[in-house]
């Protein structure tokens, strides 16, 4: 005869049923952050892609004139899609210009796309954020082509132009130093 109490039984089987539940949940999260990688780290963005030539578009300098998506070819470029009202760009600006800073010495050229704003606007707020990499404004043609619903967006382009890695969303320092690696030389 078993001599365990009814309460003791309960909270046995309690434990058991938590611990199967904690273990379900851990696989469901894992499977899941799988999941949000590949959205984050998407292997092609509208008609761009991992592999794929950064596309010719116009954009506008904050001085009015035009420049294109591919000024820097021949160099390792950094592009990054942001809009001065977009609370995760303006989180990771300080990451990426430390890192323009520390990089361009290598030949990294950091290229900042905002998307439709007055230059005005623009040129206010990369000074209020110390930025000193180029920017360029995005009247509509880069975010059709790069199907931009989501910014921040960075595009990594190796010195050939071929783009290496694709990021939507806010990017952490260690996201941005792996990027990194695929397009500077000695990765």
């Amino acid at each position: 005869m078993n001599a365990t109490s009814p309460a003791v039984r309960a909270a046995i089987w309690a434990f058991v049923i938590l611990l199967i539940g904690a273990i379900l949940a851990a696989l469901i999260f894992k499977h899941g952050m799988a999941t949000v990688s590949a959205v984050r780290s998407p292997q092609s963005s509208g008609k761009v892609m991992v592999g794929g030539a950064l596309p010719d578009l116009a954009l506008r300098s904050l001085t009015g004139s035009t420049v294109s998506l591919r000024t820097y070819t021949g160099r390792p470029v950094w592009v990054n899609f942001f809009a001065t009202w977009c609370v995760p760009c303006k989180a990771e600006l300080p990451q990426i210009e430390q890192r323009y800073r520390e990089k361009r010495a290598d030949g990294l050229v950091v290229f900042g796309v905002d998307q439709q704003e007055e230059a005005v606007a623009v040129k206010s707020f990369t000074a209020h954020f110390g930025v000193t990499y180029p920017i360029a404004i995005d009247p509509g043609a880069a975010a059709l082509a790069l199907n931009i619903h989501t910014i921040p967006l960075s595009v990594f382009v190796d010195s050939t132009g071929i783009i290496r890695y694709i990021s939507i969303g806010q990017m952490q320092p260690a996201e941005m130093d792996e990027a990194l690696k695929t397009i500077l030389p000695g990765g």
